[in-house]
């Protein structure tokens, strides 16, 4: 008996011992965040004879409090990677005029075609001069002109230092104009059921056309589609030198790129056309060998001549050192040549010019005349007739006749009496050749009389190339 207590009393200490080490009663901390199984405690067997309070421990699950862990917040450093700019080319390798050759028209059938591509910055002026057919681009010969106004945006230059180096150019056309040159032309312009039969070259439905007088339709739909206004054409230029009189000039020719051909990813001509070849228009070399016997005042007939194809006109030449004075009259409309500068005059011109003069140049045997540059620097004008010549001068067209060069350029406070300085006019500017040399010739003569005789480049006539007229006018102005 004794025996069997003693051993129940040893199970029973032997119980409480497994209990205490299998249990989790104590205040350590896991390191695992997950809870713990719970393991249930041993009750032992005690006998009925035996009471055995039963202690059922009390397990506390320790809360196990998972520590939050902040992330830093790494603040990634904004790497501004600096712009590599990359100067734009210089168009002043492209600067003034360039002359394609009088060739045949390929944009209008059973025309001669001369072209006149001139650059300033970032603008350029396109003048087409379309004439009949092999009669040598004469100036009187001209049936119609057309003018397109163009932004331009130079880029890369591709294959530099070789042969078929070029540069990337985009021309943006921002205006047209056309004007009819002859009386049929207009009369069709006018006939709104004409069309260009295939050529962009037409009166658009417009019936307000007047010969030699440009009209802007660049605000026609068609016109617009057709001259491309305000779309960006993708194109390349090339220039290279050409041997010209003995002497070679690395900015003389131009070619542009090679339409209807191979393009690039842009639609850009990857090749150089071979028959757009445009001259520059090149300065006057002075001559210091003579003076060109020019000195004095020279004084024309009356006479209709360059610079407007209504009125007559009384012009005088006033040169004086390397300055050039110009003085004209124009005289109204009359039906007796005799009577047309016999009245007061419409209106009067001045105008100031540096001039060059330049080589002799021999074209036959007796047949000579000096090359001479005319850099226009001012134009003044004054109305001196009645009210309809005000009139016409309040409502000219800004572009106005390619032949009429002085009548209102777009102003519209035109006073009698009172001179106008159109110098500072874009369109003054562009059309008169401000500050831009105008290459010409000259001839001094001996008349019948024994007095002298001056003929200049004759404006009706061809000119070569470079702007150069290749004939001298018909009217002499003589020495007062």
């Amino acid at each position: 008996m004794k025996l069997n207590k003693k051993l129940q009393l040893a199970t029973f200490f032997i119980s409480i011992f497994i209990l205490t080490a299998c249990g989790g009663g104590g205040d350590s901390t896991t390191p695992n965040p997950v809870t713990p199984a719970v393991t249930a405690p041993l009750v032992p067997r005690i006998t009925p004879q035996v009471t055995t309070p039963v202690i059922t421990p009390v397990v506390t699950t320790p809360v196990v409090t998972t520590p939050v862990v902040t992330t830093p917040v790494v603040t990634t450093p904004v790497v501004t990677t600096p712009a590599v700019t990359t100067p734009p080319p210089t168009s002043q390798v492209l600067t003034g005029s360039w002359t394609t050759q009088c060739q045949a028209s390929t944009s209008k059938t059973a025309y001669d075609e001369q072209d006149r591509f001139t650059f300033n910055g970032n603008k350029l002026t396109t003048n087409k001069m379309f004439y009949t057919k092999g009669t040598n681009c004469k100036h009187k010969d001209e049936v119609q002109r057309v003018r397109l106004t163009s932004t331009i945006a130079l880029g890369e230059t591709v294959n530099p230092d070789t042969a078929t180096v070029y540069t990337k150019i985009d021309i943006t056309p921002t205006k047209v104009f056309l004007a009819p040159m002859t009386t049929a032309l207009t009369s069709s312009f006018n006939n709104t059921g004409y069309t260009g039969n295939g050529s962009i070259y037409y009166g658009y439905g417009q019936t307000e056309w007047y010969r030699y007088y440009s009209t802007d339709i660049s605000s026609v739909e068609a016109a617009r589609k057709n001259f491309k206004i305000n779309d960006k054409v993708t194109d390349i230029y090339q220039i290279s030198s050409v041997t010209v009189d003995g002497t070679t000039d690395s900015e003389r020719v131009l070619k542009l790129g090679s339409q209807g051909g191979n393009v690039d990813s842009d639609g850009r001509p990857i090749l150089i056309a071979a028959k757009i070849i445009a001259y520059r228009q090149q300065t006057t070399t002075a001559n210091t060998t003579q003076d060109a016997g020019l000195t004095g005042t020279w004084k024309y007939p009356c006479r209709k001549g360059k610079g407007e194809t209504f009125y007559a006109q009384l012009k005088s030449l006033v040169f004086d050192g390397n300055k050039l004075k110009t003085f004209i009259d124009f005289y109204g409309y009359h039906t007796s040549a005799a009577e047309e500068c016999r009245r007061d005059p419409a209106y009067q011109v001045e105008i100031e010019s540096d001039i060059v003069p330049g080589n002799k140049v021999v074209i036959a045997q007796n047949n000579t005349y000096f090359k001479i540059g005319i850099k226009t620097t001012s134009v003044k004008v004054r109305v001196t007739g009645d009210s309809s010549v005000l009139r016409s001068f309040n409502t000219t067209d800004p572009v106005g006749s390619p032949l009429n060069f002085y009548e209102g350029r777009g102003q519209t406070d035109w006073r009698k009496n009172v001179w106008k300085n159109i110098s500072q006019f874009p369109n003054a500017i562009e059309e008169l050749n401000i500050g831009t040399e105008r290459p010409d010739i000259f001839k001094i003569t001996t008349g019948t009389g024994g007095g002298k005789e001056l003929k200049m480049g004759d404006y009706y006539g061809i000119f070569d190339v470079y702007g150069r007229p290749m004939s001298l006018e018909p009217e002499s102005a003589v020495r007062q």
